[in-house]
């Protein structure tokens, strides 16, 4: 039996964390403070459409606490956090060991690899709907769960990753093995930061973008930018393109705003040097003009959003 990790408790890893308990898979989350508190006390609470599920107890645990050797690795933190955990990953990790980043900035895995010389760092990407209500209590909104991962190269693929597929699989999480981890990456990727950048920018909610006018010509913009740059980076996007991603926005909820949105808007923490402010350094790079993003970027620095 595969020994899991999960690199944070919210809505992401909670909720993915909760999929392989129930599923008898063995599985440890790492956490601190309330949350880490609320695991070892009351166990783990899933709210969702068909009521209150509490799974206890579980096995929680921060970084002087654990003294395992996971074999698989779900990193389910925001992009600023990862630099916080990496001499945990190098105490913890061995070379047998696979890391999955289940974030939302594209090239997350690479970057992280070329840190860690041991684990296989793999790119991935998760979609889910679920918020954290209270520490150690997460509420999944429908019933989605997709996680999409894979080695970049033919020479990093190991027969290890087939077998997390199936440990997935088994949890009732739809699993996908990636053949192009790149590409299935930057489509979320192409879809994601602009909604997050157009949601800032105009503080709109999913609403304003499923009709035409300036704010959905504005995400058109933005959209064309990023999948600008994944031409010139030779990522072959296999089709997907901007009507993909209206498509995208035209199913969400009206009310919905991105995470990246909320916590703008509440002082806190962002990801935007990942999530926005990469699309302008990538644009220079690769030499693509990002009117859309610069415009963006002026008005989040202005508010001093870093």
């Amino acid at each position: 039996m595969l020994k899991y990790l999960i690199i944070g408790a919210g809505g992401v890893g909670g909720t993915l964390g909760a999929y392989l308990q129930r599923a008898g898979l063995s599985v440890s989350f790492l956490a601190h403070g309330k949350t880490l508190e609320a695991l070892k006390k009351k166990g783990l609470t899933i709210v969702g459409d068909e009521g209150e599920e509490t799974l206890a107890p579980v096995a929680a645990f921060d970084e002087a606490g654990y003294h395992e050797t996971p074999d698989v690795i779900f990193l389910a933190l925001k992009s600023y956090s990862i630099e916080s955990v990496l001499p945990f990953l190098e105490r913890v990790a061995t070379e047998n060991t696979v890391i999955i980043p289940l974030c939302n900035v594209f090239g997350t895995g690479e970057k992280l690899q070329k840190k860690l010389e041991k684990p296989l760092v793999t790119d991935g990407c998760i979609y889910v709907m679920a918020n954290v209500e209270e520490p150690g209590k997460i509420r999944q909104l429908g019933k989605l769960m997709r996680v999409v991962y894979g080695a970049r190269t033919e020479a990093e693929a190991r027969t290890v990753l087939k077998d997390i597929q199936a440990d997935l699989e088994k949890a009732g999480v739809e699993a996908v093995l990636s053949e192009n981890i790149r590409r299935d990456c930057m489509k979320k990727f192409a879809y994601l930061s602009p909604h997050g950048a157009v949601g800032t920018y105009f503080y709109i909610t999913a609403a304003h973008l499923q009709r035409e006018g300036e704010y959905r010509n504005f995400y058109r913009g933005l959209v064309r930018e990023v999948l600008a740059i994944a031409e010139k980076m030779g990522i072959d996007m296999g089709g997907f393109g901007e009507k993909d991603c209206l498509a995208v926005v035209d199913r969400l909820a009206k009310e919905m705003t991105t995470s990246f949105q909320k916590d703008v808007a509440a002082g806190k923490k962002s990801e935007a040097d990942g999530l926005i402010y990469e699309v302008q350094r990538l644009g220079k790079r690769y030499g693509v003009e990002t009117p859309y993003y610069d415009e963006v970027i002026e008005s989040l620095k202005s508010r001093g959003v870093e």
